[in-house]
């Protein structure tokens, strides 16, 4: 039996809604099927050799396929795309086989793993270890392709448990 969250835990995850945090949604496709999921715990471990640190509940439906698989993408969303990332967390009615049919993804010519036309940057890799902490699973990417859309400027957000974008818009040097 599920015990209830202790105040701690609570508190804690009330402190975690006040850290803005960049919104993702995690694709792999392999010999164990093809699956997503939005994360915004995606973090940079290190830029030699480039390595990502993502957390991943150890419930969550992607866990099996993405261990199978071994490889992934990292769809960093622009702020015109709340619709994929809510879809891929499940937040829409669209069923999970329909996930990849509501917007343009291409597969990566060299990794083959699905990206998503028009996101901030796809970064590919493979995991390369893993380790359990509580409730998720941590796991490390090594990034070995990545790809920068310069067309995009503004980034998707999650605060304070609501989707925003980022309020700061890009500019050059001539910024003040």
């Amino acid at each position: 039996m599920n015990q209830p969250p202790s105040a701690v835990a609570l508190q804690y995850r009330e402190a975690m809604s006040k850290i803005a945090a960049a919104v993702h949604v995690i694709t792999t496709e392999g010999s164990a099927g093809r699956y997503g999921i939005t994360l915004t715990a995606v973090t940079s471990v290190t830029d030699t050799p480039p390595t990502l640190l993502l957390c991943i509940n150890r419930n969550a439906r992607i866990q099996p396929v993405l261990r199978a698989n071994g490889r992934l993408c990292v769809n960093v969303l622009a702020s015109s795309q709340q619709d994929v990332a809510e879809h891929f967390a499940g937040i829409t009615s669209v069923p999970v086989t329909e996930r990849f049919l509501q917007n343009d993804w291409q597969n990566h010519h060299h990794s083959a793993q699905p990206q998503l036309v028009g996101a901030l940057a796809h970064l590919h890799g493979h995991i390369v270890d893993s380790h359990d902490m509580g409730s998720h699973s941590v796991f490390y990417v090594a990034v070995e392709h990545i790809n920068i859309n310069s067309q995009e400027n503004q980034g998707l957000l999650y605060f304070q448990r609501r989707f925003t974008q980022t309020a700061i818009p890009f500019c050059e040097a001539d910024c003040v």
